[in-house]
């Protein structure tokens, strides 16, 4: 039975990701017993072909994950190889590379209201900012009927960051010169995070997994509740800071963040924090606002709209946190050294067919305007396949030889 709980947890933590603009995966979902053991497989094979900005681009990426779990425990292993390319077709110089890396290497334990996980794994807290990365290190959540804390500490290298070298498929993109970019060290050690949230939930279930409130992208929901008043699903304080040898300005991020449930379903996600540093102190505003429909005819459609921006209070001060939960755009990845920003998102689910469709809409008016629009569409064949075709505008004062971007890209995903 446990099996089967861990394989559900995976596919709920693939959808998470997979409601990124990066590092898709299904993989988690389709674990399986190697015999009567408790050790479980599962395999993933990704290609894409593409365009954008005169240059044809493709990779390859192959993944093998393997799950064991017993009782309270699950020890937990994911890597594999990648190859990309990129030729200009103006000069038909061709740029290309493989490597091997690891996604995720961790074991976790859990008991009735907690679990524990270390090594290297996706680490997120309770607010809607601050964190969303893979951590070389440790993370543990609690909660209860009313309470959520959340704690991670760790190291994140390029080599296996969010946006690093090898998941992410930014080196794809590459259009943009002179842009300001977050740093991330190649040496474990060099850039370091530990943060905790806490948070009064007073409308929230006990559920004694992480994931456990997250639902399958093609799922339909059993009832849908409505809300004509206003009422607080969640209120808490975050901390946060970074340390380390390639981290020039050591910094403290605090404040409060809140959950709020509007009239007729709306989802209301205000956060101010301050941060704390030399030469770089001031107020981050987050504003999300969030809603999911759900049709007579079983369709869902999810809205959010979000606005990030800082105010300073010492001169030429600027974001300084490293692994936000934001990276916008599929070529932009707009993150938190860019505010302000401006996202807009509608994600149309048709679970019958196991199709979806996504428009996105990502702005910064720092780095001289950029601006990113976005459609995606996606279709799983056979539950084994899923095949996504991705168009984007980006536009910017940056791009070389234009203002402006064209990308097309057709991706297909085997899972085995």
């Amino acid at each position: 039975m446990n099996k089967y709980i861990v394989a559900v947890i995976f596919t709920c933590l693939s959808v998470s990701l997979n409601a990124q603009w990066n590092c898709r995966s299904r993989l988690g979902g389709f674990l399986k017993p190697i015999g009567d053991s408790n050790l479980m497989w599962a395999g993933e094979i990704t290609g894409s072909q593409g365009y954008i900005s005169n240059s044809h681009i493709a990779n390859g990426m192959a993944f093998l994950g393997l799950d064991y779990t017993t009782n309270s425990s699950t020890f937990y292993f994911e890597g594999g190889v990648k190859y990309w390319r990129q030729k200009d077709l103006d000069t038909d110089i061709i740029f290309d590379n493989s490597r091997f890396g690891f996604r995720e290497v961790f074991y976790k334990y859990r008991s009735t209201n907690s679990n524990l996980t270390m090594g290297l794994h996706s680490a997120q807290l309770g607010d809607e900012y601050l964190l969303n990365e893979r951590v070389l290190g440790v993370s543990y959540r609690y909660n209860n009927d009313k309470w959520n804390f959340n704690l991670t500490a760790g190291s994140v290298s390029n080599d296996f960051a969010r946006n690093g070298t090898f998941c992410s498929t930014c080196y794809l993109y590459d259009i943009i010169q002179d842009r300001t970019l977050t740093h991330i060290s190649s040496s474990i050690g060099k850039t370091n995070m530990a943060a905790f949230t806490l948070s009064l939930n007073p409308q929230k279930e006990t559920s004694d997994d992480e994931f456990s409130s997250m639902g399958d992208e093609f799922s339909s929901l059993d009832e849908e509740t409505t809300s004509s008043s206003l009422s607080l699903k969640d209120i808490g304080w975050a901390f946060y800071t970074e340390f380390g040898n390639e981290v020039e300005n050591s910094l403290v991020t605090t404040g409060l963040y809140a959950d709020v449930e509007l009239a007729k379903d709306f989802n209301l996600k205000p956060e101010i924090l301050y941060q704390i540093a030399s030469d770089n102190q001031g107020l981050i505003y987050v504003l999300k606002l969030d809603k999911s429909v759900m049709w007579s005819n079983m369709h869902r459609t999810n809205f959010e709209l979000a606005y990030y921006d800082f105010s300073e209070f010492s001169e030429d001060a600027m974001v300084l946190n490293r692994y936000s939960n934001i990276l916008a755009g599929e070529v932009l990845r707009l993150d938190a050294v860019e505010m302000p920003i401006f996202l807009l998102s509608l994600k149309h689910n048709i679970p019958k067919a196991k199709t979806h469709f996504k428009l996105q809409y990502a702005s910064s008016k720092q780095q001289s305007s950029m601006q990113e629009f976005d459609f995606q569409c996606g279709k799983i064949f056979f539950k084994h396949l899923q095949a996504n075709a991705i168009l984007g505008y980006v536009n910017s004062k940056l791009i070389e030889n234009d203002d402006h971007a064209v990308l097309g890209r057709i991706e297909l995903r085997l899972n085995f």
